[in-house]
């Protein structure tokens, strides 16, 4: 990734993007089709993309490459994880930045809007993604190789969740009754088999 830009400039560039239509669009809607097929090495493209995009926002106002760093490999957690949420056909560009100001809102309640917010970024996030010397390519494989590896770490019954509702598109309701349980307990599940992906991929980016 490249070093931010003066804050002026990227709050210029991300309010002028939000009124127009994305042109990388189609591009971005072919792929997503993809992830959602089940090809999840396909998420590398979106990741390659707009991670500049994503970078900008994050960079507009934590002003700290690391803080930033990490607020970019969470959006694209959450991005890969309700990407079933984006309606195709509309505006990608728009969807992703929606996802990085929601999660950016949430990281700066949690931290207090404090200075003390980039002391724990600091300390969990040494030698992130080693963006100095990596480029985008290496950083999307990456992240793939580590999402990959953590969807084959989980165990049967929570990897078969994860194929019904993020790869074949099933409802909460068809789940339910494929596994005998109430939908609110589906939804329940999956929530918590999320939350435990995206802190296995965040481990395996912080110590690879």
């Amino acid at each position: 990734m490249s070093a931010p830009v003066p804050s002026g400039v990227l709050v210029m560039n991300v309010e002028r993007n939000d009124s127009q239509t994305d042109p990388a669009t189609p591009e971005a809607d072919r792929i997503v089709a993809e992830v959602l097929a089940g090809d999840t090495q396909a998420f590398a493209g979106l990741v390659r993309l707009y991670q500049e995009t994503v970078w900008r926002i994050a960079a507009a106002l934590l002003r700290d490459r690391d803080a930033t760093e990490n607020l970019v490999q969470q959006v694209f957690v959450d991005a890969y994880f309700h990407l079933d949420q984006y309606a195709l056909d509309t505006d990608f560009g728009a969807w992703i930045r929606t996802v990085a100001r929601n999660r950016l809102r949430k990281e700066l309640r949690s931290a207090g809007r404090e200075d003390r917010r980039l002391a724990g970024y600091r300390e969990r996030l040494a030698e992130r993604l080693r963006a100095e010397a990596a480029g985008p390519q290496d950083a999307a494989d990456e992240y793939v190789a580590a999402l990959r590896g953590c969807r084959e770490s989980l165990p049967p019954r929570d990897a078969a969740l994860i194929r019904m509702r993020y790869e074949k598109g099933l409802s909460f309701d068809t789940i339910a009754q494929a596994q005998g349980q109430s939908a609110d307990a589906v939804q329940r599940m999956l929530s918590r088999i999320r939350f435990r992906l995206r802190d296995c991929i965040r481990s395996k980016l912080n110590t690879t």
